[in-house]
């Protein structure tokens, strides 16, 4: 808890600096540091094996999902699979789009949007620790190409931890509708991805099917949050 607690200090102090001597420029990217750095804040208070309560119950609610998840196409699956291979560079992919087509209010909306949805999901970590279902029996090694690279990276740059709602689908679903004012023809490709995202998460066993669900929901809250803190956007700017 002590090592949470000094990373989380250090964060915010790192944060006082960059809003008194940072320009915007710079600090307009600062927002992925925050977001990765509020990934693994909490895992450093989650008390690594302790499983309980909140794990057999995500495994029981996800038992009435599976006989409707074997019924997804083989080829939609795959596509999941390869959307949520997209999830990392989903973020800065957006925030390219909106920092080259957006103003500056775009921008700020775009980062608040995001950072409510994914810190929504990370802060119930160190209480509501499970593991992916991926991880837990009968599932086993992941057979095609596209999913063994996916447990891959994930054995490298995850914790191991399922965040709940679910981060991925969250913080994915929060910049697509961030990115469809400002460029609607992109917001709508980035919204399919987002979309591809969630399925992958569930059929490919990332994520409990309860956290994609309360995911979409975070996803799709934090944008109107954002909103009705700074206030709407102009009119949609030319599609990309």
């Amino acid at each position: 808890m002590w090592r949470a607690a000094a990373a989380s200090l250090l964060m915010a102090s790192i944060v006082a600096l960059a809003a008194a001597r940072l320009p915007m420029t710079v600090r307009a990217w600062l927002g992925h540091l925050y977001l990765a750095t509020g990934y693994w804040i909490p895992a450093l208070a989650a008390r690594g094996g302790h499983y309980g309560r909140f794990e057999r119950w995500l495994v029981s609610a996800d038992a009435a999902w599976q006989h409707r998840l074997v019924l997804v196409p083989r080829w939609l699956a795959h596509i999941g699979e390869l959307a949520y291979l997209l999830c990392y560079p989903f973020v800065p992919a957006a925030f390219a789009s909106i920092w080259l087509a957006g103003t500056v209010a775009d921008i700020d909306r775009f980062w608040v949007a995001v950072l409510i949805a994914g810190f929504s999901c990370y802060v119930s970590l160190p209480w509501l620790a499970a593991r992916p279902p991926r991880l837990l029996p009968p599932d086993g090694p992941a057979q095609e190409t596209v999913a063994r690279l996916n447990a891959a990276i994930l054995a490298r740059v995850s914790h191991g931890l399922i965040t709940f709602p679910s981060g991925h689908v969250a913080v994915s679903a929060a910049a697509a509708l961030s990115l469809l004012p400002v460029s609607p023809l992109l917001g709508l490709v980035f919204t399919c991805i987002a979309a591809g995202i969630a399925l992958g998460a569930a059929t490919g066993r990332y994520h409990y099917v309860v956290d994609v669900m309360t995911g979409i929901a975070v996803g799709l809250l934090a944008p109107l949050a954002a909103t009705l803190a700074l206030g709407p956007t102009a009119l949609p700017h030319a599609a990309t």
